[in-house]
């Protein structure tokens, strides 16, 4: 599936500060909001040491303010992203600096407010991030810098195309000059290059050219950029309170109140990356066996990393594309329905009907018209530039959720979509809930629920019951073989995850300077993945830059933490659902008890801490890998010996 996805959640924006600078048909307009009311407002200095007062501040007074704000900003962002013109960009610029005002005077009343001695742990964490400016602590000035190198960098993504004919001779394609040849033969990451990595013959001179060509029209275009972008970030974070950036990304994840700190939440990332350490050791030494005995002539070491360009993948996150030389019982058929879906007419309507029908049969909410009428699911052929990474948007209207993306008949975008649809079905679930806590429990939260069911939706038994998987036997092999592709998918992807900010945070303390940005990706890719780069790099290069998230302010241990949490969740559900058996085999389809339980927890919203909820669905307040590798376990163990067989040892 497309990794990565986004979810867009402005109030965070403005009362939190402007943590997610995404950028989202073409009216070049920011419509302003009056924030007069706030600033007449006289509060009553008696009871500023009121718990109940600031909740009713917050209700009656910040919350009508704040959602009209909200849905001015969002439709600025999503204007742009469906047309990247210079005045949607203008109109992004000034709702940015619109929601800093509002940030601003936000940050001025709830400083007012002394909730020391209040034991309403509650508000005490509102007021507390209420008071926090985040980018817009930073002067108007430096905010609209800010702004235009973060869209300027994404526009570089979502624009940049090399030339390339996949059908062209290797011996005809050029390492040099990605850009020198006429438009019409020029391809965009999405989704050509994207398709080619996956669905490529594994030529690897080609395979090398696309890689590198991708790297140098992207991230090496926006290295200079992302120096003051550092700069700018870190001088905000540090005017909020924060040491650095990535200690301020970080807060959303610790909690003062109950003592777990900056340093918990690190050590608990650490230990959850050795959890599954020794499982992904284990699927690189195999992975790496059949590349050895499938590319000769590359001379891949036995014991060594693999480089980046022969994994099927343009990042290296995602694994899923190799599965038809590595399937660990090959006489077994792929465990991939793209050709059924077409051969059955699958549109891609009907693949957000199917997502939306699952999620009402297990008792959840049913998607708003509005969602149908203004999302966009296909790219469009009228001309435009789009963003095509997909996303979820919440447009703080009642019923007004959508989705903006590229859309194409296949399997892993019916994964992509579950994931998205996710996302609106918690900004459903907690649109009851006062402005400030519509979010997710934490964003590793919001990023898991698409995901976890998906994990039933992926199962054998689910695409027999929608019957584009024909005559499955849940047999031995064909478990095993299940277990193997999604781990392509979900273990393959955890490294890569867990550096991308673990390389951030380093990049923001100044552990890796400037001198240092591309040596210091890889060495971490190295370190965690057992990747190497596809041609020698330099500091000229910017190769982190290559990746959406990098160029758009998206943090992303969200995404370690939901692959890790889904799981608890997933085995919570089968639990609830009565399953009984493996926990690969659950498929929590058309069960009520399941929904309910996972009703309870997005409906909370970002009301109480990321524990709480946590506990509410799992019984569990920690995070924890043991039901991922539980998941894995019978997989684990044939993986094992059959490189004790191969005589090939986890590691490089």
């Amino acid at each position: 599936m497309a990794r990565g996805c986004c979810w867009r959640n402005t109030s965070v924006v403005f009362f939190l500060g402007i943590v997610c600078l995404l950028l989202g048909p073409a009216k070049g307009k920011f419509t302003p909001v009056d924030i007069s009311p706030l600033e007449r407002y006289q509060l009553d200095e008696t009871k500023l040491t009121s718990a109940e007062y600031f909740r009713s501040w917050l209700t009656n007074v910040y919350n009508p303010v704040g959602q009209k704000m909200a849905q001015s900003v969002e439709e600025a962002y999503w204007d742009y992203d469906t047309n990247i013109t210079a005045a949607n960009e203008a109109a992004t610029i000034e709702s940015s600096q619109a929601s800093a005002n509002l940030t601003r005077l936000v940050a001025k009343i709830a400083a007012k407010f002394d909730l020391s001695k209040s034991e309403d742990t509650q508000m005490k964490k509102a007021q507390r991030e209420g008071k926090e400016l985040g980018d817009a602590s930073l002067d108007p000035a430096e905010l609209t810098e800010l702004v235009k190198i973060v869209n300027g960098m994404e526009s570089v993504y979502s624009t940049a195309t090399i030339c390339f004919d996949p059908n062209a001779d290797a011996n005809e394609v050029s390492l040099e000059d990605p850009t020198n040849c006429e438009e019409s033969k020029k391809l965009p990451l999405d989704p050509d290059l994207i398709n080619f990595m996956k669905n490529s013959t594994w030529d690897a001179k080609k395979r090398q050219y696309v890689w590198k060509a991708w790297r140098d029209v992207s991230g090496k275009k926006v290295r200079k950029d992302y120096i003051r972008y550092i700069q700018l970030k870190n001088k905000a974070a540090k005017l909020t309170g924060y040491n650095d950036n990535g200690q301020y990304w970080r807060s959303e994840y610790t909690d003062e109140n109950a003592g777990y700190t900056d340093s918990d939440f690190l050590k608990d990332l650490d230990d959850l990356w050795l959890q599954i350490k020794p499982l992904y050791g284990e699927m690189h030494a195999y992975v790496r066996r059949k590349l050895i005995n499938k590319l000769p002539h590359e001379h891949l070491s036995p014991t060594g990393p693999i480089p980046g360009h022969l994994i099927g993948d343009m990042f290296s996150q995602e694994w899923t594309s190799m599965l038809d030389f590595t399937q660990l019982f090959p006489a077994k058929p792929l465990l991939d329905v793209t050709d059924e879906m077409k051969r059955q007419n699958y549109t891609v309507d009907k693949m957000f009907h199917l997502s939306e029908q699952f999620q009402i049969e297990l008792g959840l909410k049913p998607m708003p018209e509005t969602f149908w009428e203004k999302s966009l699911f296909v790219k469009p052929k009228d001309g435009r530039e789009v963003v095509c990474h997909a996303s979820a948007w919440d447009f703080y209207r009642t019923g007004d959720v959508r989705i903006k993306m590229c859309t194409e008949v296949n399997m892993d975008d019916l994964i992509t979509i579950h994931h998205e649809m996710g996302h609106i079905q918690y900004f459903l679930q907690y649109a009851d809930q006062m402005m400030v806590f519509r979010g997710g429990a934490n964003s590793g939260f919001h990023e898991a629920v698409g995901d976890t069911l998906a994990l039933s939706v992926k199962t054998p038994k689910h695409l027999s019951w929608l019957g584009l998987l024909k005559n499955n036997k849940n047999d031995r092999e064909s478990d095993l073989n299940y277990m193997f592709s999604t781990a392509l998918d979900k273990i393959a992807f955890l490294p890569f995850a867990y550096i991308m900010d673990r390389y951030r945070y380093d990049v923001f303390s100044g552990k890796i300077g400037t001198n240092e940005l591309n040596s210091g990706w890889w060495n971490y890719a190295l370190e965690y993945q057992g990747i190497i780069p596809a041609v020698p790099r330099t500091e000229d290069d910017f190769d982190p830059g290559a990746k959406y998230h990098i160029d758009a302010d998206v943090e992303y241990m969200r995404y370690f933490i939901s692959f890790v949490i889904q799981f608890q969740f997933h085995k919570a559900l089968c639990d609830a659902s009565g399953h009984a058996g493996p926990l690969y085999q659950c498929d929590i389809n058309q069960s009520k008890k399941a929904g309910e339980l996972l009703s309870s927890m997005l409906s909370l919203g970002g009301s109480q801490p990321w524990p709480v909820a946590m506990e509410k669905i799992t019984g569990s307040r920690v995070m924890d890998a043991a039901p991922l590798l539980e998941f894995f376990q019978p997989m684990t163990d044939y993986l094992k010996a059959e490189n004790r067989k191969n005589g090939d040892v986890a590691g490089w």
